[in-house]
């Protein structure tokens, strides 16, 4: 029996989040069934269309023999059943980077007075520059919480990621830790989706 190194169901969230890069390929933005797990997928989708809140299941493993005997990286016209028959969707590619996930810092707030206000009296200068000085005192001290908020999360729920290039359409793979123990840099996969 052929051992998965990966193998979850996920629901289709968004469909080209950056807008349309290419014709006949979509990158896929997934959430998995269990809490935690995220996947950025190139899909040819004029193969094999996705849409939004569709459930697929998706497998990454090292062979397509059913036996789980080693993939020899040759086509051999045997016949025989594969794992890809259970499939509809079957892609080989690479694994080319393991990660620790950082999450985005949050946005910076703008001070709208600061922006928008001019005044030719110096007192109201000198008032607004007070407002400024203290305003800025505030706005560190929010950044400062907000960025150890952030950094106690990333600490007690640490994320890694996985990348992997299937003939130049990309994956990212995002999870607990745990998950990337089986995966190796060059490692060749085998992606295997079919909709639930």
């Amino acid at each position: 029996m052929t051992e998965f190194l990966f193998d979850d169901v996920f629901i289709v969230t968004r469909l080209d989040p950056d807008g349309r890069k290419f014709d006949r390929v979509s990158r896929v933005e997934a959430r998995s069934e269990i809490p935690g797990m995220y996947m950025q997928l190139d899909v040819a989708t004029e193969v094999y269309p996705m849409c939004v809140g569709e459930k697929f299941k998706m497998v990454l493993a090292e062979t397509l023999n059913l036996d789980g005997s080693a993939d020899t990286g040759y086509y051999t016209p045997t016949g025989q059943e594969t794992l890809a028959d259970k499939y509809d969707y079957v892609m080989q590619g690479k694994l080319y980077k393991i990660a620790d996930y950082v999450p985005p810092p949050p946005p910076e707030k703008k001070d709208a007075q600061k922006d928008g206000e001019t005044s030719s009296n110096k007192d109201e200068e000198t008032s607004q520059k007070d407002e400024d000085t203290s305003s800025k005192k505030d706005e560190d001290t929010t950044s400062k919480n907000d960025a150890d908020t952030s950094s106690k999360a990333s600490k007690e729920d640490p994320k890694v990621e996985i990348f992997a290039s299937f003939g130049g359409l990309l994956m990212v793979l995002r999870g607990d830790p745990s998950f990337a123990a089986p995966f190796g840099l060059d490692k060749r996969i085998f992606l295997l989706i079919r909709k639930v």
